[in-house]
């Protein structure tokens, strides 16, 4: 437990992390890469050139000072993190690496000396919360290689099959190189996936929701080829046959058991974690009039599953809608706003009465403007759900 005093200076140092937070997380980790220039096997290097990691690690930083003496807040997203961390393969021993350059870099930006009392402060409360991620990691490790099925660390897996969805998109088959089972899954789960892509010297790792339903022979990922995805565009460039490597499934963002209701809202290739939510919540035998799924796309050209969902749709009879910014083939043409999706609630017989809720991913815009949206008509933050695609932000 962290004592009063540490606690109150490490809150005393909120206002210097607003300031210089993302100054302190680039400074750690253009060190941290310099000194260990191997993890860079782990770390995205194309968010470290866009900046979005050390914003994202800035703004956890922040977090962390701000409800430091109330870290239950702090609870949800220390778990989301663990699990990310978890498809990377962060090791324990890790992490008095990472506090050491931390520590280093906020001593430098800061320009404090090196007895300066925050920097005490700080490296115990780092400490603390070293050990949380490090209790909580090993915590998803052991269960994972307990699952039937499961493993720990990286396993090779061989694409087996690969299907077109859309022109930019495709969806890739893996199964086991060595034969062998592979576990049961949650419907919104991902797997880290590890590649060595010739555009770059080191390992990348990405994240990858999975986009089938569990319990088949086989890992679905379904991605787009990005402009500037090293893993995405080498995925793509791929052939049947082609090995890859795979951390167990994990994440957070599933379905609500104790909802009665599910609204699920996919926008382009974001379909991926949704899609799988709505296989279990099907498979779990919910009323298929408690689902309304929502699809949003360009065009229908660019409808992500479109067969699959419209076979699905036609066995269990869910309700489904689309949205195209492009042509007049769906039920709505434009962006979806609040009034078409209180019109699509009312219809379906679906409320903001606390026993639906509602999930959505897709690109940061999207999902920006459906919070606001869900928001609107009475969604409450614990009956909202969603997930980003690289660095955690807040919407």
């Amino acid at each position: 437990m962290l004592s009063t005093e540490t606690i109150a200076i490490v809150k005393s140092t909120v206002p210097l992390l607003e300031e210089h937070g993302q100054a302190i997380t680039s400074c750690f980790y253009e060190n941290l890469f310099a000194e260990n220039p191997d993890l860079k096997n782990i770390f995205n290097q194309v968010n470290q050139t866009r900046g979005e990691q050390p914003r994202a690690l800035a703004d956890a930083v922040l977090a962390y000072a701000q409800n430091i003496d109330n870290l239950e807040v702090l609870l949800p997203a220390v778990e989301r993190i663990a699990h990310k961390h978890a498809s990377l393969g962060i090791q324990a021993n890790q992490y008095p690496i990472v506090g050491k350059n931390l520590l280093a870099a906020i001593q430098t930006v800061l320009g404090l000396p090196s007895d300066h009392p925050a920097l005490t402060a700080w490296s115990e409360a780092y400490n603390i919360l070293a050990n949380i991620f490090i209790d909580a990691e090993e915590t998803i490790y052991v269960v994972n290689e307990q699952a039937k099925g499961g493993w720990r660390g990286f396993r090779e897996f061989t694409i087996d099959k690969i299907v077109t969805e859309t022109p930019d998109v495709k969806s890739f088959y893996l199964k086991p190189t060595d034969g062998g089972a592979i576990p049961t899954f949650k419907g919104g789960q991902f797997v880290g996936l590890k590649a060595n892509p010739t555009a770059s010297e080191f390992d990348e790792i990405r994240q990858y929701s999975l986009s089938g339903d569990s319990g088949k022979e086989h890992l679905r990922i379904t991605t787009k080829e990005e402009i500037e995805g090293l893993v995405s565009n080498h995925l793509h460039q791929s052939t049947e046959g082609t090995t890859i490597f795979l951390q167990a499934p994990t994440g957070v963002f599933t379905a609500n058991s104790n909802a009665k209701k599910h609204v699920f809202i996919a926008g382009g290739v974001g379909i991926t974690p949704i899609i799988g939510m709505m296989y279990q919540q099907l498979q779990q035998g919910i009323n298929p009039n408690d689902i309304l799924f929502i699809q949003c796309s360009r065009n229908m050209e660019h409808q992500v599953l479109k067969k699959e969902l419209t076979a699905l749709n036609k066995k269990s009879a869910f309700h489904f809608k689309t949205c195209f910014d492009e042509g007049t083939e769906g039920d709505h043409q434009g962006y979806l706003n609040a009034d078409i999706l209180q019109q699509w609630l009312t219809d379906s017989n679906f409320s903001a009465d606390g026993s639906t809720d509602v999930y959505f991913c897709g690109p940061t815009p999207f999902m920006s403007a459906l919070n606001k949206h869900a928001q609107s008509l009475g969604f409450s933050d614990e009956n909202i759900h969603y997930e980003t695609f690289g660095p955690t932000t807040e919407l």
